[in-house]
């Protein structure tokens, strides 16, 4: 039995609060993981970019071009969640590997915009179809 309290005394500060016994523990690895998925998301968006640039631009491959861009939608699906996240995530990646494209070719003297040369060195269907593939294949494989 505890003895009647005095006035002015002070009751004992815990810890934590009693209820918090029954709470779930938090993951102190929850955190780690957050930032390796952001990471791996990261180095995939400027791998397909990066690979994109040296097929289409450095060695002017287009055939390559949708292997690729299906490989980075599908590697982008299994590393972020929601599938329509997955798909613009992945179709950006795409774009930025369009853009690296063009980027080259004005580094060897081109002229025109980037939608105008992608149309005439590319081809509107190859476009549409790296970017379709490669979104709609991220949003198939995201989890």
């Amino acid at each position: 039995m505890t003895s009647p309290s005095e006035p002015g005394d002070r009751r004992p500060l815990l810890d934590r609060a009693p209820g918090e016994r029954y709470a779930t523990p938090a993951d102190p690895d929850e955190d780690a993981r957050a930032v390796d998925r952001v990471t791996w998301t990261a180095a995939v968006m400027i791998g397909t970019a990066l690979v994109f640039t040296i097929l289409g631009g450095v060695l002017a491959v287009t055939a390559g071009l949708l292997v690729v861009a299906l490989f980075g939608g599908w590697l982008m699906g299994k590393l972020v969640s929601p599938p329509p996240l997955a798909a613009v995530i992945g179709a950006v990646a795409i774009v930025a590997g369009f853009l690296g494209i063009w980027a080259y070719g004005r580094l060897e003297g081109g002229v025109l915009d980037p939608l105008t040369y992608l149309a005439d060195v590319e081809g509107p269907v190859l476009v549409a179809l790296c970017l379709l593939g490669g979104g709609g294949l991220a949003a198939a494989s995201s989890r």
